[in-house]
């Protein structure tokens, strides 16, 4: 199916992660789905990079004196060192629903602002700063060499950037994963149905994160796109209802109960929409609870149209979230099966690699002239 001389990247990145709205525990959702699935990827020589929402430890070490929160906080770093005892790479996550939460009545109620742009600048720089001191000061505890140079948006939301956009060169972070191409949610007042590349890396605007910029800065990765056909589509949703039906709710993995914020307020729905066209639902690669089927038809869509693209340097971003695998380890150590088996020319590479790719003129991000 491959050759070695179509050699193609392939970005691993998981949101490690509770639920958005703030249900969920560190146990279940992070530390244990964690530890299962990085022996997969060690058993199928793989490897990948943990973004770990350092908004939400923030928000436990605020609130030691609540719940378990304490138990929650220690969980999350012994998560990390985990990752890096590993020898698999950690960088900057952060969901900024996390600013300024509650817990009110035992439920945790994050805010509205799931975009880190619709924080004050002042909140942004603190968060983030804030956020990427306490995970250097993991970090620092293995001894581990893991510079801290790439940044994940939680929600996707990255506009407007250009308050983030100084304070990343400020302190070299060069790597920004996020914008999906199309991607437009109002309720979050993000916006990237025009973005000036939808597969290759670009060095970003300083104003507008959809447009290639003319100064070399921080360097966005957008999002691998791919779709599912009508067959595929059906099948999909038929699988979802029947899988709702006979589900037995893994409650015991959320011991917070839901916020009312969240039953009243979801603002990523409606980010998938469907079309009539001959690709009806556009998204991206990802791997969270889908069925093996899905993962295989949406990497070999994805893989075609890099490797046709032309590209000096092929590379394909997959996400994941650790938080969902709870009941589809099987499925997602089939895909990984798969891959080894049919393409001979994939390399796993982490952010830090990437860097040293462009270093090495190798990777060449867009930049106009």
């Amino acid at each position: 199916m491959s050759t070695k001389n179509d050699k193609i990247f392939i970005l691993l990145e998981d949101d490690t992660e509770i639920l958005g709205n703030g249900q969920g525990h560190v146990l279940y959702r992070q530390y244990l789905p964690v530890v299962r699935y990085i022996e997969l990827l060690k058993r199928h020589g793989a490897k990948s990079t943990f973004y770990i929402d350092m908004a939400h430890m923030l928000f436990l070490k605020e609130n030691v004196h609540i719940k378990d929160f304490a138990l929650q906080s220690e969980l999350l770093e012994k998560t990390v060192l985990h990752i890096l005892d590993n020898n698999m790479e950690v960088q900057l996550h952060l969901h900024s629903q996390w600013v300024n939460a509650t817990v009110n009545n035992d439920r945790i109620q994050v805010t509205k602002k799931w975009n880190i742009g619709q924080l004050t600048a002042d909140e942004q720089v603190r968060l983030f700063h804030d956020g990427l001191d306490c995970l250097r000061s993991i970090v620092q505890k293995t001894g581990k060499t893991n510079p801290l140079n790439s940044f994940k948006a939680g929600s996707w939301g990255l506009q407007p950037f250009n308050t983030l956009y100084s304070e990343f060169e400020k302190v070299g972070v060069k790597i920004v994963l996020g914008p999906i191409k199309g991607l437009k949610v109002p309720s979050l007042d993000f916006d990237y149905t025009e973005m000036e590349s939808n597969r290759h890396p670009y060095y970003c605007d300083k104003v507008d994160i959809n447009k290639i910029g003319s100064e070399k800065g921080p360097i966005i990765i957008p999002m691998t796109p791919t779709y599912l056909n009508w067959v595929d589509l059906i099948g999909y949703l038929i699988q979802l209802k029947y899988k709702g039906f006979v589900k037995r709710y893994d409650k015991e993995l959320d011991l917070h109960i839901e916020g009312r914020n969240y039953k009243h307020f979801n603002p990523l729905s409606g980010k998938d929409k469907l079309n009539l066209s001959l690709r009806p639902f556009q998204t991206h690669l990802k791997i969270n609870s889908q069925p093996f089927w899905y993962l295989k038809k949406t990497f070999k869509r994805a893989y075609k149209k890099v490797l046709e693209s032309g590209q000096d340097f092929r590379l394909i971003t997959i996400e994941t979230h650790t938080k969902d695998f709870k009941n589809t380890f099987k499925d997602i150590d089939k895909f990984f099966n798969y891959l080894s088996e049919n393409y001979v020319n994939i390399e796993f590479i982490t952010p830090n690699e990437l860097l040293l790719k462009i270093q090495e003129n190798r990777l060449k991000p867009l930049l106009k002239k």
